[in-house]
């Protein structure tokens, strides 16, 4: 089975905000990390157990930002039990308690 069958097109709509918003409002850390290149967000510590964390391309102009985005949304949604969707949903009101759907696109600017 293809694991990224899944994928949303609404993905395209994800910025880095959404996602720090998202990992915030769970409780993640942004931690600094000696790549620049790179975000490391650490999940709160639950049980005494090591501590779990997630990689994220630092700027969403790079090559692969959507392929990780993609790897990501699909993790997250393993470690918390729910449909990938249901996790793309809720990184996109994450940073916009609308329904996102006057999102701006990469390179436009949003709509009054």
């Amino acid at each position: 089975m293809n694991p990224w069958r899944w994928v949303d097109p609404r993905i395209e709509a994800v910025r880095l905000a959404d996602l720090r918003a998202y990992f915030a409002g769970r409780g993640w850390k942004l931690v600094s990390h000696t790549n620049p290149n790179l975000l490391r967000f650490e999940a709160p510590v639950t049980g005494g157990g090591p501590s779990f964390f997630q990689m994220v391309p630092a700027s969403e102009e790079f090559a692969d930002f959507r392929q990780r985005l993609a790897e990501l949304v699909t993790t997250l949604s393993e470690i918390e039990g729910r449909h990938p969707v249901s996790v793309l949903n809720d990184i996109l009101q994450a940073s916009d308690p609308g329904n996102g759907s006057q999102r701006p696109r990469k390179g436009e600017t949003a709509r009054k």
